[in-house]
Order: structure tokens, then sequence, then C-alpha cells
């Protein structure tokens, strides 16, 4: 296809696609899945789980995508005959996009608000948990700021996925990327220097291998494939945009390379600063909204720290959400022949009719907080059917079509064409093959044992 957009230059992709990769995960979920699961010993973990199986199904997806010159649904279509189940991977990658984006802006808007509520002094004087929390549980029930503030972001990805690939979305993350890995890295060393920080780089990078079993490998394993953002359309889509002569393999290690420095930064920034001031206990979402602002408040300037923390989780959110965005328009414009604008403006407004029921539910005094889905919360289950459920689908299919039927000899050719001395060799094929459907397949099984 001539008229096909195509990548302005190889750090344009490798920028974007890290951008979209690292997204809140890298800063957000990673510490907190640390926080669970003992520090270092799900660190080593993560970083076995990543290599093993994050690599080889990052680059099968690139690959399906380059080798079609197609998003998931023409993609598959091209590569399989009528009625195969296959077919599924692209409509589930784009349902999965639609999905993230429905309570991702929640979150994004969220991280607005506290950007803007650090940058007025409100988290410089406080001196306890509950003061945090209390503020955290108010203005996660703010319904009207909270609206507010995902129509503007929203609108704004909109705008610059309108702009195109090269002057929008290439353009912008290629800026993005470098001030939060900037950013991240002056947060880190102001952390390191505090008293007792060296405690939380112990916790944080020593493991402990007798907290290593079965529920901290799997939850490695469900982060690999949260982080490195397989099943949502977006890698398929980034694929086709690249030439022949696009080196995969060696772009696919910079970009998780990427994803890995930015969390490995992230837990350099928030686990020493933790240990020195005794917030050891707190986890999840309290890590970003409750335990950081009580951390800054304890810091000579903590009120522009603060600040300069949110605007990253901004950054990151926003670089992920335009990569969602893109992902699903850029398969559906081809699936659907509305044209690009058209498919756009219907993509957003789903987002925003499906944020709702997420806006209504988030905080704990949300209006539909108590509304109970299968024991869950209406934010927290449609977390759970996206992440635990449609994207391992979506990724259980494609790594199996590509192990049983594309083939493993089709698949080294196609991923080494544009390589360098970084190829798929014949030691590749066990993990392709057998170890990333297998994951994948444990994932699924994790999600639905978890329903």
């Amino acid at each position: 296809m001539s008229d096909r957009a195509v990548w302005g230059s190889r750090l344009g992709f490798i920028m974007t696609t890290a951008g979209f990769a690292v997204g809140l995960g890298a800063i957000w979920r990673f510490p907190y899945m640390m926080s669970k699961n003992g520090g270092g010993a799900f660190l080593l973990v993560y970083l076995l789980t990543t290599l093993a199986v994050g690599v080889p199904l990052f680059i099968v997806e690139v690959m399906l995508g380059r080798v079609t010159r197609h998003g998931g649904v023409l993609g598959m279509r091209q590569l399989t005959p009528p009625r195969s189940p296959f077919r599924l991977v692209g409509w589930l990658g784009a349902a999965a996009g639609i999905g993230i984006l429905s309570y991702y802006c929640v979150i994004l808007a969220l991280l607005l608000i506290y950007w803007l509520k650090s940058l007025g002094g409100a988290f410089a004087y406080g001196a306890d948990m509950e003061s945090f929390a209390h503020i955290f549980d108010l203005t996660s029930s703010s319904v009207a700021s909270l609206g507010f503030a995902v129509l503007a972001a929203v609108l704004l990805m909109g705008a610059v996925i309108r702009a195109g690939l090269k002057p929008g979305l290439e353009r912008t993350c290629k800026y993005l990327m470098p001030v939060l890995l900037l950013f991240l890295g002056i947060l880190a060393i102001r952390s390191l220097s505090l008293p007792e920080a060296g405690k939380g780089v112990a916790w944080f990078l020593k493991p402990d291998f007798g907290r290593i079993d079965l529920q901290v490998a799997l939850d490695a394993l469900g982060h690999t494939f949260f982080a490195v953002g397989i099943g949502v359309s977006t890698t398929f889509i980034f694929g086709s945009y690249l030439s022949e002569q696009s080196n995969i393999v060696t772009d696919a290690l910079i970009i998780i390379g990427i994803n890995t420095a930015v969390a490995v930064l992230a837990g350099l920034v928030i686990f020493p600063a933790m240990h020195a001031f005794g917030l050891t206990k707190a986890a999840g979402t309290g890590l970003v909204f409750e335990t950081m602002p009580a951390i800054f408040s304890h810091m000579s300037g903590g009120w522009l720290l603060s600040a300069v923390f949110f605007f990253l989780l901004i950054i990151s959110g926003f670089a992920s959400g335009l990569g969602l965005v893109e992902g699903v328009v850029g398969t559906l414009d081809e699936a659907l022949g509305l044209g690009r604008n058209k498919t756009l403006i219907l993509v957003l407004l789903a987002v925003l009719l499906l944020s709702i029921p997420t806006l209504l539910s988030y905080g704990a005094h949300a209006p539909w907080a108590r509304i109970r889905l299968w024991d869950k919360t209406i934010f927290v289950f449609i977390e759970y059917l996206v992440t635990a459920l449609i994207m391992p689908t979506g990724a259980l299919l494609m790594s199996v079509f590509v192990a049983r039927r594309f083939g493993f000899a089709a698949f080294a050719a196609e991923a080494n064409k544009g390589a360098g001395g970084l190829r798929i060799t014949r030691h590749w094929k066990f993990f392709i093959t057998a170890v990333v459907p297998c994951a994948v397949g444990g994932i699924l099984l994790l999600g639905l044992f978890a329903s």
C-alpha cells in the first residue's frame, strides 16, 4: 500500500512504542506489584519473565503487523481462511484498547487534579497518612471535576491523533519520553540522597529467594504481559507502519529495555523514600495518591517535587493513551472503511460513553461505588474483564497461530529481515512454540480462576 503511513524515523518508532508500553504500569502498577511480592524477589522473576515471554511475544506482534501491512483485523484476515478463530485477534485487540481507555482516562483525570493540587501547595504541609487518604477519597469521588478532566484528556488525545502519525503521535512522543526519563532520574537522585535510603534500595534490588513462589511467578508473568502492551491492537498497527528494512529484534530489545529502565527508576524514586520515612505498609493506588504526597510533605521543596512526580505520571499515561487510541483507530479505520476522522470521532465517543460507569464507581463515595458485579466494583470489573480475559485471549490466539499455523521458520525469516547482529535463531523455537503460548494460557486460566 503506497499511501500507507510510515514512521518518520527509527527513533520515532522506538520512542512512540516505548511511550505506549511504559504507560502508567511502570510508575503506578510496578511499584504496587513490588510492594505486594517482596521487593527484589519480584524484580528478579519479572526480569526473567520479560526476557522469556515479553520479548518474544512483542516481536511476534510487530512482525505480524509488518508482514501484513495492516492492523489486526485485516492483517489476520489476510493470513487465515474464512471462519478461522484467529481472526478474532484484531477485534479483541480493538475491544481491549477501548476498554482500557475507558478507565485509563479516569486515572489520567485524577492525576491531572493531583498535579494541580501539588502546584497549589496542597501537599506541602501534610503531617500524616490519614489526611492524604481523606483527600484521595474526596477527590476520587468528585464526579464533576473528574468528568471535566476526563473530557479534556480525551479531546487532547484526539487532537494529537488527528494531526497524523508523524506530526502528531510520533513528534509528541519523541519529546515526552526524554522528559520522562530526565525527570525520573532527578527524582531518583533526590530520593537516594535521603537518610536511610539504603534500606529501601536493598529491599528493592536484593532478592529474598524465600519469597519466590508460584504466586510471585504468576504475578510477575501477568505484569510482564501488562507492561509490554500485547493484545490491544497497538503493537500490531505500529508494526504495520514499519518498512522491511527495520530491525525488529534490536528495536524490540531497546523498547522493552526503556520500559524496564523506567520501572526501575520509579522504584528508586519510591522505595528509598518510603523506607526513609517509615511509610512501608501502603500498597496499590495508595503508593501514588496517598503515600507519595506524604513522602513529599517531609521534604524541603516537597510541593515542587510532588508536582514533578504527578507530571511524570501524566506524561507516561498520556503517551500510553495516545498509543491505545492510534491502535484502535488504525485498526477499525481499515476494517470499517469509514475514514480516519470519522473512525476517530466514533472511538472517542465510545471511550467517553464507557468512561461514565467507571467514573461513577471509582471513588469510595462515588454514586455507584456500592454496585457490585461478581463481587467487584464497576471500575474494577471493567479492568478485570479487559486485562485478565480479553487481552490474554487475543494474545493466546496470536501466539498459537504463530507457533502452529504461521510456523517458526516463517516467523524467524520475517523477523530477521533488516536484522543486524541480533537475530532470531533456532534457540528461540522453544520459547515461541511452547513457553509463550503456555505462559499466556496460564495468565488466562489465572484470570478465569480469579473470577
